[in-house]
């Protein structure tokens, strides 16, 4: 039997986002610069007879109805895009907090498109391979932040989020993700922003960056929780910024120090009733070519 092929799926951290306009077709346009941490799914994949996704979370693993589900759906796009008839099990090890800003739907998608690039161009069967090019086009189909994350590195994004520039953000710094356990929906954060047009003030430089999130009171009007993160936040020691990623509801600090975030966490988790979710840990810029073979889930799939 196939051995597993694994991937990484970074979360997505936005150190800002400013909505810049709307185009003709009524979506909004924003400019934002982006960071990969060392936060990630785990997504393995091997050829099968049919399809079938299973879900970890929790050490639980869960057999997943296939409708509505981001990386099947990414695997019939690309089948469509490539006349490729292949059906894969697919494993995915979930980390990411979901509908929390930090983009796991996207990675995921980005992270199986670069397997199935691997896997449909070392099948002898297939006699035309993919190309990057044609990669970033299926990416783009699948969300405006998949070619982002394809990249999976530091980034100027810009018009709906397809327009990618390479940047350079200082390493060396430590981020905290603190989340409410309040799934957001994008859509209704935009659809306050669009009704209500407003503007927040937080802004504070962070390595010649301003952070800004121009859907951050709109979030925490559907959210409170989150303003009384950020404001915990401002009165940690040592901090050097704070924000909002995405459209929430996780909100980051940005340390010098990782005693200084564990320090905070102390105090921070005895003040609130229910536990929220938190991770700290560094930023990564991730190889396109980081596929590796598992044999490790071959006993329990």
């Amino acid at each position: 039997m196939n051995s597993f092929k694994s991937i990484q799926a970074p979360a997505k951290l936005n150190l800002n986002l400013f909505i810049t306009g709307k185009s003709s077709n009524g979506l909004h346009l924003l400019n934002s610069h982006i960071c990969f941490l060392e936060l990630t799914d785990q997504i393995f994949i091997r050829n099968n007879l049919q399809d079938v996704f299973y879900q970890i979370s929790n050490n639980k693993s869960l057999l997943i109805n296939p409708d509505n589900n981001l990386i099947l759906n990414t695997i019939d796009v690309f089948r469509r895009y490539t006349n490729w008839k292949q059906n894969f099990k697919v494993i995915l090890d979930k980390k990411i907090p979901i509908g929390a800003g930090l983009g796991g739907g996207s990675a995921n998608a980005a992270a199986t498109l670069i397997l199935l690039k691997h896997l449909h161009n070392i099948d002898k069967n297939n006699k035309e391979k993919i190309k990057q090019s044609t990669l970033y086009k299926i990416a783009l189909s699948l969300g405006s932040d998949v070619p982002a994350c394809l990249k999976s590195r530091d980034l100027i994004l810009s018009g709906f989020g397809e327009k990618l520039q390479n940047c350079n953000i200082p390493n060396n710094y430590y981020f905290l993700l603190i989340n409410p356990n309040i799934h957001l929906s994008t859509k209704d954060v935009f659809t306050h922003y669009k009704k209500n047009k407003i503007q927040d003030n937080y802004s504070i430089n962070f390595a010649n960056l301003q952070i800004y999130n121009s859907l951050l009171s709109s979030a925490i009007f559907l959210v409170p929780e989150i303003s009384n993160i950020i404001i915990e936040l401002k009165k940690a020691k040592n901090i050097i910024t704070c924000g909002m990623t995405g459209s929430g509801s996780t909100c980051f600090g940005i340390f010098k120090n990782i005693d200084d975030i564990k320090i905070f966490l102390g105090k921070f988790n005895k003040n609130i009733k229910i536990p929220y979710y938190t991770w700290y840990g560094a930023k990564k810029n991730y190889s396109f070519n980081r596929i590796t073979n598992s044999k490790v889930l071959e006993n329990n799939f």
